[in-house]
């Protein structure tokens, strides 16, 4: 059991230092080098090397102490972390997901119409584009997937399916929105690039190459959590509904079941 506990310690560790500590250390050293050098030594390094040392003797005063220029790009990459944690959740996924322009959604679901041709039955309006990303659209085709379904407010069902499924589905799901929040955490990490392009000109390139890193792998990884999140619906949704107490004449449910259930979940009946 202590062997057991050591590694999972080692693996949280691990990734806390990958995800956080690395990517904010890495921060705090080109804003340094951004700040140190602006727009006339970018790339100049005997001329930073010289610079650095001035400023480590401290001009004749006595060398800076290891120890605080230790704590401060500690504290920096701290700050740095949480900002990154932050602009994930509260700018990158919402961009991520925001509804979008008019004009591109226009676009997109006239080229969606042109691929439905010939197909019958034609597919549900409500599958058109309604997001202007496809990471946006994947996770909002998931409610609406499983209402034409199951007639199931995957809002409403979603905390009880949760319940019913075994340690091993949640482990799988988790790990899956980990990786998606991980893709999200690097893509801030492009957005608090740019700003240093007005003092220092390689921050553009280093946040055009982070950011596109980031969507490619978001797109990956959005795709997984929304397979997974659907799949546990359909192999779960006749077990939410024997446990709240809706009969299945069909042995599956219906939307007609589906509407029950719901009434039941937000406590209508």
């Amino acid at each position: 059991m202590t062997d057991l506990i050591n590694t999972l310690g080692k693996r949280v560790t691990e990734r806390w230092l990958a995800a956080i500590v690395l990517p904010s250390l890495l921060y705090v050293a080109i804003a340094s080098w951004a700040s140190l050098t602006g727009q006339d030594h970018a790339v100049d390094l005997p001329w930073t090397l010289r610079r650095l040392t001035d400023l480590w003797h401290g001009h004749g005063s006595g060398p800076v102490p290891a120890a605080a220029v230790v704590a401060a790009a500690l504290a920096g990459a701290g700050l740095a972390g949480v900002a990154a944690t932050v602009v994930a959740e509260d700018v990158v996924h919402r961009l991520w997901t925001i509804r979008g322009p008019q004009r591109r959604l226009d676009a997109l679901r006239e080229r969606t119409r042109r691929r439905w041709q010939g197909r019958d039955p034609q597919p549900p309006q409500r599958y058109l584009p309604q997001r202007a990303t496809v990471i946006g659209e994947r996770f909002r085709l998931i409610g609406e997937r499983v209402h034409a379904q199951y007639g199931l407010s995957v809002t409403a069902a979603w905390p009880r399916l949760w319940i019913l499924t075994s340690a091993d589905t949640r482990a799988l799901i988790s790990a899956a929105h980990q990786r998606y929040h991980g893709d999200a955490v690097l893509t801030a990490w492009g957005l608090l690039y740019l700003p240093w392009t007005a003092r220092w000109w390689p921050a553009a390139l280093i946040a055009a190459a982070v950011l596109a890193f980031g969507h490619r792998r978001a797109r990956a990884s959005s795709a997984t959590l929304a397979t997974l999140i659907e799949a546990t619906v359909d192999a779960h949704a006749t077990d939410l509904a024997r446990v709240v107490g809706v009969d299945l004449p069909e042995g599956r449910v219906t939307p007609s079941e589906g509407n029950k259930i719901n009434d039941i979940l937000v406590k209508r009946a």
